[in-house]
């Protein structure tokens, strides 16, 4: 029996993004072990760069522009038209001020790369509109090989690139054709309309940019929590300290993959009983919270005694730097499973405003941690301040989960979680002479034990396991 076809399409965006990052990773371990920290650490700062500017030339507002290609498949043309109209003057005001900032930037040796970077949006704002409209249409296995077909050919041109010693300018050239192959892919593809200037409108060039406002805002805060972190490392140390920063961060991205299979598991589950029973909301919820955090931090525990010789196995030796930095980073992503979940009960109550309220806050107390932590501790000083800024938005998210859905209070569990994750700490201090397995082992069981003993965990947490298995392995 075939599964359901959202199920079908899950599984395609899935392994897309699994074969995608395992290729964006190889192009980073590739330069890790062939070019000196400072080339790394500019490729780290443009690619986050290119990541955060790949996201504005809608301005957001992709958002609506394909729930109305989803109702009305005639507005598709319409659509399109006026979609490519709306973005030019963005393309080209943003590609201005990015070019123009790299030439007045401290790394001089990047100015031709921060251009090359800028002109990303041209092709990238036809990528926009065009994966919109299919996603509109629910053809996301399109997307996904175009997707990975890009990342091949960026991965093959920039090795060749570093192989003939066109340095950095040849990996951000990579990109800037790989971008332009990807634009041509969807300009040939039989379900994306071309633009037609007779169907343009000054009445929906209005309403596009009148519904920028909210969803400008949640894509801006968005992109700079996700990627301010090796930013503000390159401005506030250096170009190698941002190289040693992006070798744990990318393993860090990596794990991301987790939150995310979570969150398919989760949501369906959500979406069901907030249509059939919405009563049963705050009590699957709690559930989903509980066990996610509880079994991530005690993941976090074991992976941070790891770090040091996973950084040692896959890096060189001047990257040995970036052990603390991802035994840190590991906490922030078993906290990023709760913010993911938290996230879309909020898209699915239509809690919006809390949802970037809560990035919002996030992204200010990361900020404000990142000029503090950074000058000095370096690199782990950012990790830690990833770390903080994560663990404040969990916490607004929480508080708002509490008020405006009735979830149980979580804050004593949360202490209990806390004090646990400090016993691990320690114990894994006084083991770490015995090896780093040693260390994780003695770490965990600190941790399994002093929450055990608190109540946090034991028959009761059994039979939460078991009930969560049950509630969101079955089908909707």
């Amino acid at each position: 029996m075939k599964p359901p076809p959202f199920l079908r399409a899950i599984a395609s965006a899935m392994s897309g993004r699994l074969a995608t990052a395992a290729v964006n990773y190889g192009l980073f371990w590739h330069l890790a072990r062939t070019v000196d920290a400072p080339t790394l650490g500019g490729f780290s700062l443009l690619m986050s760069l290119f990541l955060i500017i790949s996201l504005l030339p809608m301005l957001g507002v992709s958002t609506p522009f394909m729930r109305r290609m989803s109702v009305s498949a005639d507005a598709i043309p319409l659509e399109v038209s006026n979609a490519i109209v709306f973005s030019a003057p963005i393309v080209l005001v943003l590609l201005t001020c990015i070019g123009c900032w790299g030439q007045i930037s401290s790394h001089q040796d990047l100015r031709r790369a921060y251009w090359m970077v800028a002109a990303t949006l041209i092709p990238g704002a036809w990528i926009v509109v065009a994966e919109c409209t299919l996603l509109a249409q629910e053809r996301i296995r399109d997307i996904t090989r175009a997707n990975l077909l890009e990342v091949l050919i960026r991965t093959a041109l920039a090795i060749v690139a570093i192989h003939f010693g066109y340095g950095i300018d040849g990996v951000i050239a990579a990109i800037l054709v790989s971008r332009c192959a990807c634009a041509c892919i969807y300009l040939i593809h039989p379900c994306v309309p071309l633009p037609r200037l007779r169907l343009v409108s000054m009445t929906v060039q209005r309403r596009n940019w009148g519904e920028v406002p909210i969803y400008l805002g949640i894509a801006v805060v968005a992109g700079l929590v996700a990627r301010l972190d090796v930013v503000m490392v390159s401005y506030l140390r250096s170009l190698s300290d941002a190289a040693t920063y992006a070798a744990a961060s990318r393993l860090y991205e990596a794990a991301q993959m987790l939150p995310t299979v979570t969150a398919l598991v989760v949501m369906p589950v959500l979406a069901r009983r907030h249509v059939h029973a919405p009563e049963s909301i705050p009590e699957t919820l709690a559930l989903a919270v509980r066990l996610s955090l509880a079994l991530g931090l005690g993941a976090a525990v074991f992976v941070s005694a790891l770090a040091q010789p996973l950084v040692n196995l896959v890096y060189r030796p001047e990257m040995a730097g970036a052990g603390p930095v991802l035994g840190c980073l590991a906490f922030a992503a078993a906290l990023m499973v709760d913010d993911v979940i938290l996230s879309w009960a909020m898209i699915a109550t239509n809690a919006q405003t809390a949802d970037l309220h809560s990035l919002a806050i996030g992204l200010a107390v990361l900020a404000a941690a990142l000029l503090v932590l950074v000058p000095a501790f370096g690199p782990t000083g950012a990790a830690a301040a990833v770390t903080l800024g994560v663990a404040v938005r969990v916490a607004m998210r929480l508080r708002w989960a509490v008020r405006a859905l009735g979830l149980p209070s979580p804050w004593p569990s949360l202490a209990r979680l806390a004090v646990a994750c400090a016993a691990a700490g320690w114990t894994e201090s006084i083991t770490r002479g015995h090896g780093a397995v040693v260390a994780g082992l003695s770490g965990l069981a600190a941790y399994v034990a002093t929450a055990t003993l608190s109540g946090e965990m034991g028959h009761r947490f059994a039979q939460d396991l078991r009930s969560g298995a049950a509630l969101f392995v079955q089908r909707g």
